[in-house]
């Protein structure tokens, strides 16, 4: 066609191979599809056109030069546009970090900032704050609503309270502070990247890191909540979707502070969290879950990566101080909720959210050694949250079912179906009077731990599009965010 044969005939067979698929054949239904246009225009007018005006365009096209040059303007093109991937997907230059933070804005001067160090002595996990309120009863007549507040962005991590305010991320690249009283926002840090993760709190500084799926490079950022003003960063090579968590470890001489953090393909990082120094790195994967620590052991888990080759997913106990591994055990797929503790036991809820979503595995092992101490087979993704009650452990999968395990006689004491639209992130949580919360298709739902009835369900004025936040608790409000970005306290009243 146009000559083409007899032209690509003379070039040799690298040369084919190069230039066919990118210059040759773009060209060749270029000219096509000019020939039939010029033809039909043609038509009109009663012009017959020959072939010989694209035949020789086309030679021209396919001299050496004009190929060398299509062939690097390909390269070209490419590289440009893989490089603004690049670019686009890495974090924002820290001059324009500081620059966005360089203002001030201060505290209010006798306010002291709870640290979110990580409790390693209870075998009862903490509820979402040590604020809760004792109501009188479990029964609940309505619930109202406090406050509102509209944010600008996506909310992804469970917000954190310290003191009377809330922190909270948003998907925009934001770290928000807002009032607990009003609703109304007091502070705005500036990141740049999507804040996934839940901050941490420690001596009167927040960590926060940065990323999603496709992000490289991401850092963990601090400020100063006295000042207002941005610190330091650590920068790893992958991304910080799931929060860091605080642990004090060591005692006397020994005794220090280390920020734990997830780094996605990155694996683990230990880091100082006054230098902002790396401690230790561990290199055991794709890290996308909260690590759990006591005073020897960080536990963790890893997952698989959406658009990367398949690895096997694992679960470790690594030695605090150096990151070294202690144990690791191999599971069905990836881990992307929260460890928890348990007496002399660690359990891990098992479920991908990319492929096979309909199993779940709750798995539990000694921490010492590894050996296997509890495993049940579930029909959803667990990636959420558990939480503990005594010797039970209550978890919400990724379809709304919530399970309650006796982890003393290694069994399943009950089941709640909670309806949802499709998929469940948030956890359940329990307050302090045992009622089970988990958000579902319309809004809240409220059960009794007891019995497992449903005690009310909340349902706001609004369209509900889910969450992917749990309920945190201050004082007698239920705090929650949903995925448009609006903030609500909620009060029960019996």
């Amino acid at each position: 066609m146009f000559g083409l044969m007899e032209i690509t005939a003379q070039l040799d067979e690298p040369t084919k191979l190069a230039i066919i698929p990118t210059v040759v054949l773009p060209f060749t239904i270029l000219g096509m599809i000019l020939t039939s246009l010029a033809t039909w225009i043609a038509a009109f007018f009663g012009v017959k056109l020959k072939a010989e005006g694209p035949k020789r365009l086309f030679e021209v096209l396919m001299k050496p030069k004009i190929l060398i040059f299509s062939v690097l303007a390909n390269f070209l093109c490419y590289g440009a546009y893989k490089g603004g991937l690049q670019i686009y997907h890495g974090p924002y230059p820290l001059w324009w970090v500081n620059y966005q933070n360089s203002t001030p804005q201060p505290s209010e001067p006798d306010i002291t900032f709870e640290n979110s160090i990580q409790k390693i002595t209870s075998s009862e996990a903490p509820l979402a704050s040590p604020s809760i309120a004792k109501l009188s009863g479990q029964s609940i007549r309505s619930i109202n609503v406090v406050w509102e507040s509209q944010l600008q962005g996506l909310i992804f991590g469970t917000p954190i309270i310290s003191g009377n305010s809330l922190f909270t991320g948003e998907y925009g690249g934001r770290l928000l502070e807002l009032d607990l009283d009003s609703g109304k926002v007091l502070r705005r840090f500036q990141i740049g990247k999507p804040v996934m993760a839940s901050p941490v709190i420690w001596n009167n500084k927040i960590y926060v890191g940065e990323g999603e799926h496709l992000t490289h490079h991401a850092r963990l950022y601090s400020f100063d909540l006295k000042t207002g003003t941005f610190l330091k960063a650590f920068g790893t090579e992958g991304h910080i979707e799931r929060s860091a968590v605080l642990a004090e470890i060591g005692t006397g001489t020994t005794a220090k502070t280390l920020l734990i953090s997830p780094a996605g393909r990155d694996g683990l990082y230990a880091v100082d969290p006054e230098t902002m120094q790396k401690v230790w790195q561990a290199p055991i994967g794709h890290v996308d879950t909260y690590p759990a620590v006591d005073s020897e052991h960080v536990y963790v888990g890893t997952g698989l990566e959406q658009g990367f080759a398949e690895t096997p997913t694992k679960v470790f106990a690594l030695d605090i101080f150096t990151g070294n591994k202690i144990w690791e055990k191999t599971l069905p797929t990836s881990v992307w909720g929260v460890p928890i503790i348990w007496n002399d036991v660690v359990c891990f809820g098992v479920g991908d959210v990319y492929n096979n979503t309909h199993y779940g595995q709750l798995t539990c092992y000694d921490k010492k050694t590894g050996k296997e101490y509890f495993a049940y087979n579930t029909t959803g993704a667990l990636i959420s949250q558990a939480t503990t009650r005594g010797d039970h452990l209550i978890i919400a999968d990724f379809y709304g079912t919530i399970y309650q395990f006796n982890l003393k006689t290694k069994s399943l004491d009950w089941t709640i179906s909670v309806p949802t639209k499709k998929y469940n992130y948030a956890s359940v949580v329990i307050d302090a009077q045992d009622r089970v919360i988990l958000p579902g298709l319309e809004g809240l739902y409220i059960y009794s731990r007891m019995d497992q009835q449903l005690l009310f369900a909340w349902k706001p004025k609004d369209p509900w599009l889910g969450t992917y936040t749990n309920v945190v608790f201050y004082k007698d409000l239920w705090v929650i965010a949903d995925v448009k970005g609006m903030v609500r306290a909620l009060k029960p009243l019996e």
